[in-house]
């Protein structure tokens, strides 16, 4: 009977893993999903950090394998542990080799399931700390987050650089932060002061949180497209998208459920501005299947999600753009629901200038990758600006706000005729 014994990679912290992997046909064990690779090797080009190092370490089938020579106990963790997580940390989780998988293996979801039977933490521990306390703390994840856009914006973290102080190893994460943020950052709540919450909201806007604590004027930019549907801001809570990828599988379980319990049990559409949180939220139903409550609320929240290309307007206007990219960076897919509607509203609105997006074109680091241990985030950024520039884009759209700050950065620096911006900026 060994033929159907599926074995897990931590037995004994069983709620800290997953086991409903998305697949064609439904869902998939991690051990019955790894299993289906064939090693055809057909995700290989797609892949930005094996074309990078064109080591079979640093390649989807390599990962695959890895994790299901583990799962079978053929291979020893120890001697190479940190190759392993060189191996795993060095993964966009962008989903590029799903989309050129035949059988659409989710290797980013692998990637997940060893960092966390391997208990790697890949942000830096302060930046991972206070990120944290969102779900656990919104009181002190508000005051920390006020504290830090003081410091940004009164230049003391020009100063702390100035001084050298955030060199130090534990701090070097600042240096990034304070590139690619804008140069002043403003909450969504000081955008929204006078504005009174309607009694019958049309529509529940979930901001992202580069919208509600980054760049504010980003979430008002979406908070008005939907001006017409009367709606609520979700302030206080979080997808749980964050805790899914960086830490506790447990604590992204109760961010969701904490989430669902605010949308309520009515047929209120929940938009979002991330094409990630958009993605995750349509896949909650996998987070709760050890328990059929849940999952039924889940599921009903999944049926009401939408993304704010919904409410985009029909005919924006449109200055000083001719030639236009919608990059595909998102967490674990290249082919979901909210690019394929964006697509189809970009089609209409540029027509032929509207470039196609490429098999082999590289994604923009998604979700705060620059930020991992052993990122390769320079250089695919590199490679991502190269391919901007060969075709002449005057401006990249993204569905997240992450990802085009990301990029914006390196634009400015190697290729200052184009833009990155975020599908909200459209003006209507």
């Amino acid at each position: 009977m060994n033929e159907f014994f599926s074995p897990t990679l931590d037995p004994r912290r069983p709620k800290e893993h997953i086991d409903a992997l998305p697949a064609p046909g439904g869902i998939r064990s991690l051990y019955d999903s790894v299993c289906f690779c064939n090693r055809c090797n057909s995700c290989a080009q797609s892949c930005p950090t094996f074309r990078l190092r064109q080591e079979e370490f640093f390649s989807p089938r390599g990962r695959n394998q890895i994790l299901r020579l583990v799962l079978e106990g053929k291979f020893k963790i120890a001697p190479y542990r940190r190759l392993i997580e060189k191996s795993m940390a060095s993964c966009l989780l962008c989903g590029a080799c799903a989309a050129g998988c035949p059988g659409k293996i989710p290797t980013a979801e692998h990637v997940l399931e060893m960092q966390r039977a391997l208990g790697v933490r890949p942000l830096p521990v302060l930046l991972h700390k206070i990120l944290s306390w969102r779900t656990s703390s919104p009181r002190l994840f508000e005051t920390t987050a006020a504290l830090c856009r003081w410091a940004h914006n009164s230049y003391g973290v020009k100063l702390l650089r100035a001084c050298g102080i955030t060199r130090l190893p534990f701090l070097r994460w600042i240096n990034h932060a304070d590139d690619i943020l804008p140069h002043k950052i403003t909450f969504l709540r000081q955008h929204l002061k006078k504005e009174n919450p309607p009694h019958n909201p049309g529509v529940l806007y979930l901001p992202s949180l580069e919208a509600a604590y980054l760049d504010g004027s980003l979430g008002l930019a979406a908070y008005q497209k939907l001006q017409g549907h009367q709606p609520k801001v979700l302030f206080g809570v979080s997808s749980g998208l964050f805790e899914y990828v960086y830490g506790s599988l447990r604590r992204a379980r109760h961010a969701a459920q904490k989430l669902m319990m605010s949308a309520g049990n009515g047929s209120t559409p929940v938009v979002t501005d991330s094409a990630d949180v958009f993605f995750f939220i349509k896949n909650y139903p996998r987070l709760f299947s050890h328990s059929k409550v849940w999952e039924r609320k889940a599921r009903r929240l999944a049926a009401r999600v939408r993304f704010i290309a919904d409410y985009l307007p029909k005919k924006p206007q449109i200055q000083g753009i001719n030639r236009v990219q919608i990059d595909k960076s998102a967490l674990f897919s290249f082919e979901n629901e909210a690019f394929e509607k964006t697509e189809k509203i970009f089609r209409v609105i540029f027509k032929k200038n509207l470039l196609h997006y490429g098999y082999k074109d590289t994604p923009t680091p998604p979700f705060g990758y620059s930020f991992r241990k052993e990122n390769l985030s320079k250089e695919v950024c590199f490679c991502r600006v190269k391919d901007i520039a060969r075709t002449q884009t005057d401006a990249v759209f993204f569905l997240s706000g992450l990802s085009a700050m990301e990029l914006n950065y390196w634009l400015k620096k190697y290729y200052p005729s184009a833009k990155a911006e975020h599908i909200v900026r459209l003006n209507g």
